[in-house]
C-alpha cells in the first residue's frame, strides 16, 4: 500500500511540474509578442511623427488632424516655439512634444542682410 502512495504523490508532483513549465512558456511567449507588437506601434509613431514636422516644416495653423495609413495624428501649436503631438495607432495614444525650428526670416531682410555683409571688406 506504501509504494502505491509514493507513486500517485510522485505522478502528480510530474504532473504539476510540467503543467507549471507549460504555464510559464505560454506566458512567457505572450509577454514576448505583447513587447514586439507595442515596440512596433511605437516606432510607427515616431515614423509618423517625424513624416508629420517634414511635411508640415512651416506649421501654418494652430492645431489639426493628421491621418495616415496606420492611425491618426493631432498637433497643437504651444508657446515658445513648441508644438504637442499625438499619435494615435489601434487605439494606443502616443504623446511627443517637440521643438519647433525658428521661423525663416523674410526674404527682404535676408537680402539685405547678406547686402551689408558684402560691403564690409
Amino acid at each position: 500500500m506504501n509504494k502505491r502512495g509514493g507513486i500517485l504523490l510522485s505522478v502528480l508532483v510530474v504532473m504539476f511540474l510540467f503543467s507549471f513549465l507549460v504555464l510559464q512558456l505560454l506566458f512567457t511567449y505572450h509577454q514576448t509578442a505583447d513587447f514586439s507588437k507595442r515596440t512596433i506601434q511605437l516606432y510607427q509613431a515616431k515614423i509618423a511623427k517625424e513624416e508629420f514636422l517634414i511635411e508640415h516644416d512651416p506649421l501654418k495653423e494652430s492645431q489639426g488632424t493628421w491621418l495616415f495609413d496606420k492611425g491618426e495624428l493631432y498637433f497643437e501649436k504651444k508657446p515658445k516655439n513648441m508644438v504637442r503631438l499625438r499619435v494615435t495607432i489601434n487605439g494606443k495614444n502616443y504623446y511627443f512634444d517637440e521643438a519647433l525650428k525658428p521661423e525663416p526670416a523674410s526674404s527682404s531682410t535676408k537680402a539685405s542682410a547678406e547686402a551689408s555683409s558684402n560691403d564690409q571688406p
